[in-house]
């Protein structure tokens, strides 16, 4: 079994990031009122009065407000499948896990496109509240644990110091800068601390 990071891993960039602008694009008034919502959160975020949680809700908050967004997130994921890394295909096998702390909605579309059947993501309800915690850090290797127990985990692939938990169960550890894969060991620096 191994385990994928997603943004900045298999796929080029940040695919929250990017399905805000799709959203600018397509809906810019639902999509530029969260955004504005969730900037001034930010700041009460920073200031420790809410939860990371309320702001990632609010930022991606126009998804659930747009009509059919089912289809909204398939057209997304069609317009950006070419940002996969070309590298991912080389190396897929049929037990590969996606672990990210995007939301499910659509890093599943990404994986089914991929033909990868297991993916453990932030998730939400149907009004777009975050259920439980934002798939991050400790948080990443408590979920897949709560799922795959025991199970023996042969690659670990990252872009990010945040997945340094997840990095662990792994018998051998990669990080991924653009589409270099480095096998990682501890004196690595990343360039990618989020």
């Amino acid at each position: 079994m191994n385990i994928y990071d997603f943004d900045g891993t298999i796929y080029d960039g940040d695919s929250c990031k990017d399905i805000v602008k799709y959203g600018l694009k397509k809906y810019f008034k639902i999509t530029y009122a969260s955004l504005k919502k969730a900037k001034s959160l930010n700041k009460d975020y920073k200031n420790g009065l809410v939860e990371f949680e309320k702001v990632k809700e609010e930022l991606l908050s126009f998804i659930f407000k747009i009509p059919n967004y089912p289809k909204f997130i398939n057209d997304f994921v069609n317009a950006h499948m070419k940002k996969i890394k070309p590298w991912y295909n080389s190396r897929k096998t049929a037990n590969d896990v996606i672990v990210s702390a995007s939301y499910d909605l659509w890093v599943k579309v990404f994986a089914r496109n991929l033909g990868v059947n297991f993916v453990i993501a932030t998730q939400t309800d149907a009004e777009g509240k975050i259920i439980g915690k934002n798939c991050k850090g400790e948080e990443k290797v408590r979920k897949f644990r709560n799922i795959f127990q025991d199970a023996q985990v042969s690659c670990v692939y990252t872009d990010s110091a945040s997945d340094l938990p997840l990095l662990k169960l792994g018998n051998t550890a990669y990080v991924v800068e653009g589409n270099k894969l480095i096998t990682y060991n501890y004196n690595y620096k990343f360039k990618n601390n989020k």
